[in-house]
């Protein structure tokens, strides 16, 4: 009998992913990759699960795509990942009841969770089939008994499955080492409802191929953030009971300022940097659940909307240096602002949108200034992404949010424990390799001002259609530069000091020429770091090395902090 097809293309439900395995038969079709997961990300789910099943949380997983097919069978299209690990899981808890000889539990959870009887085939099939390559060795795991052998392992999938399952065995040691003996089955019991209730995903079910990939292309691209989104969402809305359409109104107000912004996942982006910049540092994983605890009443509800409400127009602000809320304040501020998004700094964000949101026209454009400069020598340090600097920028954007920091001098003296001094970026400076040609433009050009004594140095010139970016050595070097072997072009291609400002009317047809032939051109320059290059004798690794040394001293003059 065919599935029958509801009169919408899709179907959304909010459940747990244990749930979805006890409530459906889950196909991964042949096409699908293998298991994938390595054993960190198993490590974090893991990890991610403990905390919220400890401290009483619901933990969102995100969206599972899946095509309803016939006999009530859900083809997998995206989410075997988290499938697979989660039965798994199941399994390890399943062999963990067998030794304490809870055989009523190992019972429930293999008949809910790990089987279904297939009536016609008079056989017991897994709830959950895996691809060609994979399905054999997951049916061995889930189907051994204690005495027995683990499955062979054939393909590279398959160890990654036994690594899971063998994490899985050991965080089940682990969460019950400290339970009584005679409790153990009951924790485990309540880690399974956890996995049943709390362990949150938006299941999303469509009826036709079409459909299916159309949504799966999309949630890859911003899908699991728009989930994610709408469930904060629904979330809200649910707590505001009587306040819901002062709850409504605050979040359409809020959606309307961030529309304008051309981002994918804009409003979770959002919702993340508003949360950080008024409570401190948190992980993507952790928004929800900070958001839920921050609105547990009506009360509550209405005033974390009319807060994000607030924080989105000056959000929206932030990424658009012409935007009206600019206009009463300085140029410098603008200036400032193109160099931020220049940089794009992602978790610079939430302090910029707290300076946005709470300090003045004079200590905004100082801090914009600070910022900018700041964003540059950790750029170049390349520490933009470790913990050690998104935590204290999270931190800073909460004090400048409460108010603790009202100035650019407090910031610079809260964020000096990250700020790389001027012989710390001095020396980055002279190792970075630039493959952006914006961002190159962009450093050269600060670098020119500087060596010219220009008091802005830091801010982007509206000339990119004037000045355009010359490789030295080009970047496809014919016989002209046969001196140079394979691995010095390979280290060198992309070096600062390999590239150099040259006016678009000069640059047209300088190409691939040999250095001997470009030297003309370089020496009627009228850039200063482009018209030294042409008093070289010759060039080599070691010229682009000392070009390099020598813009990197002028490093810190073009981006004071």
């Amino acid at each position: 009998m065919a599935t029958p097809q509801p009169n919408s293309t899709m179907k959304l439900e909010q459940t747990g992913l244990a749930n979805v395995l006890k409530g459906h038969r889950l196909v991964v079709p042949p096409n699908q990759r293998n298991y994938a997961w390595e054993g960190d990300q198993v490590q974090q789910y893991l990890e991610d699960l403990k905390r919220a099943q400890h401290e009483g949380e619901d933990h969102f997983l995100g969206t599972l795509v899946t095509i309803a097919r016939d006999g009530g069978v859900l083809e997998v299209v995206d989410g075997q990942q988290r499938l697979a690990t989660t039965t798994l899981l199941l399994v390890a808890i399943r062999d963990r009841l067998r030794e304490l000889d809870d055989e009523m539990l190992v019972q429930s959870v293999e008949t809910d969770y790990l089987f279904i009887i297939d009536r016609k085939q008079r056989e017991r099939v897994t709830r959950l089939e895996l691809n060609v390559e994979d399905n054999e060795f997951f049916t061995g795991l889930l189907t051994r008994g204690p005495e027995d052998a683990f499955p062979e392992r054939k393909y590279e999938s398959h160890e990654l499955l036994m690594d899971a399952y063998q994490q899985h065995v050991s965080h089940v040691a682990g969460i019950v080492e400290g339970v009584a003996a005679e409790d153990r089955g009951d924790f485990l019991n309540d880690w399974v409802t956890f996995l049943d209730d709390s362990a949150g995903v938006v299941l999303l079910q469509v009826y036709d191929d079409s459909n299916a990939y159309r949504m799966f292309e999309t949630l890859n691209d911003r899908g699991l953030k728009t989930s994610q989104a709408d469930l904060v969402k629904n979330h809200l809305f649910g707590a505001a009971a009587a306040k819901l359409p002062q709850v409504q109104a605050r979040w359409a107000y809020m959606r309307g300022a961030l529309e304008a912004l051309d981002e994918d996942d804009v409003t979770i982006d959002f919702l993340r940097y508003a949360i950080i910049a008024m409570s401190g540092p948190k992980r993507q994983a952790d928004l929800y659940r900070t958001i839920k605890a921050a609105s547990k009443t009506p009360t509550q509800a209405l005033a974390l909307t009319t807060k994000l409400d607030d924080l989105a127009g000056a959000y929206a602000a932030t990424l658009n240096s012409d935007h009206a809320r600019w206009n009463p304040y300085a140029t410098a501020a603008r200036k400032a602002l193109q160099v931020l998004n220049l940089l794009d700094i992602r978790p610079m964000r939430p302090l910029v949108l707290a300076v946005a949101a709470k300090m003045g026209q004079g200590p905004t454009t100082k801090t914009f200034q600070f910022l900018g400069a700041l964003g540059v020598r950790l750029m170049i340090a390349s520490s933009t992404r470790s913990a050690g600097v998104e935590q204290p920028l999270a931190e800073a954007a909460a004090k400048v949010y409460s108010g603790t920091i009202t100035t650019a001098e407090e910031l610079r003296e809260e964020l000096a424990s990250i700020t790389p001094n001027d012989s710390a970026f001095s020396a980055a400076f002279a190792e970075v390799r630039v493959a952006n040609s914006r961002m190159a433009r962009y450093l050269l050009r600060s670098l020119e001002l500087a060596k010219m004594g220009d008091s802005e140095p830091y801010f982007i010139p509206n000339d990119s259609e004037v000045i355009n970016l010359e490789h030295v050595l080009p970047k496809k070097p014919g016989d002209n530069w046969a001196s140079w072997n394979e691995d010095d072009r390979r280290t060198n291609i992309s070096r600062l000091g390999n590239q150099a400002l040259m006016r678009a009317s000069d640059n047209g047809h300088v190409k691939s020429d040999s250095f001997e032939d470009k030297k003309p051109s370089l020496a009627k320059s009228p850039y200063v770091w482009t018209n030294c290059i042409a008093q070289e004798p010759e060039w080599t690794p070691v010229q682009v090395a000392e070009r390099q040394a020598a813009l990197a001293e002028y490093a810190p003059k073009a981006w004071p902090i």
